[in-house]
């Protein structure tokens, strides 16, 4: 799914469902906040990743979350990474289920490649996830019941 029917997804689903975008979202960053983020990362994020955070801001966002910039907020992305740096193995975790397991991207070459992997916390093991980026997840798991 590209970013534009993504976001026709998801104002349709907060017209029909509005209770669903009831939590809070994280603030928005800039353009600074996103590139001290790559900074501190050592890698480039996936554009579909940024546009999202640039529009929705993270934090949670209908029946999921997705890690975010904001400095204070308990889904920072980079803190989150510091804190579980143990099972990142190659990964940058973005998301996460409240059972223990994960989603984030793979990174290669410098670059956090935009399809989707799935951390399973009691095999302990990163796999290829079926959803080809951010956007496809989200719908998957934020926008349907």
């Amino acid at each position: 799914m590209d970013f534009d029917a993504f976001k026709e997804l998801v104002e349709k689903t907060k017209n029909d469902h509005p209770i669903w975008f009831g939590m809070e979202s994280d603030e928005s960053p800039d353009n600074e906040a996103l590139a001290e983020a790559e900074d501190k990362l050592g890698a480039k994020l996936p554009v579909d990743y940024k546009n999202f955070i640039l529009e929705y801001g993270g934090g949670y966002f209908a029946f999921s979350n997705v890690f975010s910039l904001e400095r204070r907020s308990d889904w920072n992305l980079v803190d989150l990474n510091e804190k579980y740096k143990a099972i990142r193995n190659g990964h940058l975790l973005i998301s996460e289920n409240s059972s223990g397991d994960f989603y984030g991207f793979r990174l290669v070459d410098g670059v956090f490649e935009p399809r989707i992997y799935f951390y399973d916390h009691e095999v302990e093991t990163w796999e290829e996830s079926p959803y080809s980026n951010l956007f496809d997840y989200l719908e998957k798991f934020a926008l349907s019941n």
